[in-house]
């Protein structure tokens, strides 16, 4: 998720703001919201309500602090040994589902094999 702004501060505070209490997806038994860098914010989630959710919180309070989403840069990938596709609805426009991306040098792929 890319939110455009120069203040890094206000970047870290709108998704600790938007997303507290919403999450599910646990490693080490502590919830993990997102991944950061940089600009670039990735949200965790197991179930595709509890990320439709995340995204829907992310954006009332982005828009509390008058920025917006960028739903063309916005993709979503479910990570499976059996990937199907993710329904996930901003601005009444679906996302795009991609089976990978490249991320901190990395290629994460939808089966989670990561063998590119």
């Amino acid at each position: 998720m890319l939110f455009v702004t120069n203040s890094d501060q206000l970047i870290q505070r709108i998704p600790l703001e938007a997303l507290e209490g919403l999450g599910d997806f646990k490693i080490g038994g502590q919830i993990i919201h997102t991944v950061k860098y940089a600009d670039d914010l990735v949200l965790l989630a197991k179930e595709e309500k509890v990320l439709q959710c995340m995204i829907d919180k992310l954006i009332e309070i982005g828009r509390c602090y008058g920025m917006e989403m960028n739903v063309e840069k916005t993709k979503v990938m479910r990570i499976s040994r059996q990937p199907l596709p993710v329904k996930i609805i901003i601005d009444q426009k679906q996302l795009e589902n991609v089976k990978s991306f490249k991320y901190l040098g990395s290629i994460l792929t939808n089966d989670g094999r990561c063998t590119c």
